[in-house]
């Protein structure tokens, strides 16, 4: 075999190594995932549908964290409270039942036992905001976020299920004298503790009589 022939083999199979190793890909399958815009509707709606059921579930009863505060506020605010940031202020996924007592424009007043005795909680029915729901579900991690806008608009967008998917049935159904059993979140100030009176954002709602 002359020469030539050598080199224009030894060229082809060159060239054969060179383009099996190089290969296209769209510009658009390589962004940086990071750089992608956050979208919290969808983000909200799972957590909403998959993992919030069962926080709903375990959540304390409201006598029982009564109780455990006044026993051991530090054992019960680490165990059934949760903050994004730092603070007094601590949210709770709470659970009760009781006798509406009064139907108001902004909130409803139910009567609940507390012991031997009564005790008076609102039900908020309009002015649902803030981040209470997310920060009491406690299934927001600050940590997985780059932005405070992204962790408002996850509360945004729980609150906007409240207003707009839970409360609007039980606002035209409820009446006085009903018994109502809720689960929701409500905001505790860790140095100025007061239950009597406090505001429950309501998650779940049922009018069981």
């Amino acid at each position: 075999m002359n020469k030539y022939l050598k080199y224009i083999l030894l060229l082809s199979v060159i060239f054969l190594a060179g383009y099996k190793s190089v290969y296209l890909k769209k510009l658009s399958t390589m962004k940086d995932p990071v750089n992608e815009k956050f979208d919290a509707v969808v983000f909200t709606k799972k957590l909403w549908v998959k993992k919030l059921p069962a926080k709903l579930e375990a959540a304390v009863e409201l006598s029982t964290l009564m109780e455990m505060v006044k026993a051991n506020p530090g054992e019960a605010f680490s165990k059934y409270s949760n903050a994004l940031g730092i603070g007094n202020y601590r949210y709770s996924l709470v659970k009760t039942e009781g006798s509406v007592t009064a139907i108001n424009p902004d909130d409803i007043t139910l009567q609940i036992k507390s012991g031997d005795s009564a005790l008076n909680v609102m039900l908020a029915t309009e002015y649902i905001y803030g981040n209470a729901i997310r920060d009491a579900s406690a299934l927001v991690d600050i940590k997985d976020f780059t932005n405070n806008m992204d962790l408002n608009n996850i509360s945004e967008e729980m609150n906007k299920k409240v207003r707009y998917e839970i409360l609007p049935f039980f606002k035209r159904n409820v009446k006085k004298g009903d018994h109502v059993n809720v689960t929701g979140a409500i905001e505790l100030n860790a140095a100025h503790i007061k239950f009597n009176g406090i505001e429950i954002i309501p998650v779940s709602l049922k009018i069981t009589q």
